[in-house]
């Protein structure tokens, strides 16, 4: 049986991650704060609520794919929507927040029962589109091969540890762009004769 997908976050990345998942025909509800991000979804066939907490009622999947930690900590926890996730779902943080606070949310949600993967990913937009996204996931092994189905759409997903692991990985990932792109730019200052 497919599992029932909740996506909280149709913005730049996540519409068209949401786009794959339906592609795949895995049953879609989303949640934006700004309702029109969800239309173009609604009409390929995804549920879309006007509340978080209505969009993540019974779903056997929760994934959030918001700007920030304090972002999701606000969703999830200040506004109740966590309390909301059924007992036995799992819950993904794809969006890119602190190692920490990845951690603290495993703690959260493991007391009511939900399992948590945090999946930051790299590949921008263009990989969002193509369902080729680097997906670095942290939390319990068993955890990760369970969301293989959802991450598949996705892009390519590796487990690189426990709670926190995923954002750490991203965290490298962005340090080597950075050195990268440093040192492009050097080469073609070299290069240019300037």
């Amino acid at each position: 049986m497919k599992p029932t997908i909740a996506f909280l976050g149709t913005g730049l990345m996540g519409e068209p991650m949401c786009h794959n998942l339906l592609e795949a025909g895995l049953p879609l509800t989303v949640w934006n704060r700004s309702t029109e991000k969800t239309k173009r979804l609604a009409k390929r066939g995804a549920k879309a609520p006007d509340s978080p907490h209505d969009a993540v009622a019974g779903a056997d999947v929760v994934i959030t794919m918001l700007s920030d930690g304090p972002a999701v900590a606000e969703l999830m926890f200040e506004r109740g929507v966590a309390d909301k996730i059924s007992n036995g779902a799992t819950r993904i943080d794809m969006g890119s927040i602190g190692a920490d606070e990845a951690i603290e949310h495993a703690k959260r949600h493991a007391k009511q029962g939900v399992a948590y993967l945090d999946a930051p990913v790299s590949g921008g937009t263009r990989g969002a589109a193509a369902g080729e996204l680097a997906i670095m996931a942290g939390g319990k092994a068993e955890t990760f091969a369970a969301m293989q189905p959802v991450f598949a759409p996705l892009g390519q997903a590796t487990h690189v540890g426990p709670s926190g692991c995923g954002q750490l990985a991203k965290l490298a990932n962005q340090v080597i762009v950075a050195i990268t792109i440093g040192a492009v730019s050097e080469a073609f200052i070299l290069a240019g004769g300037g």
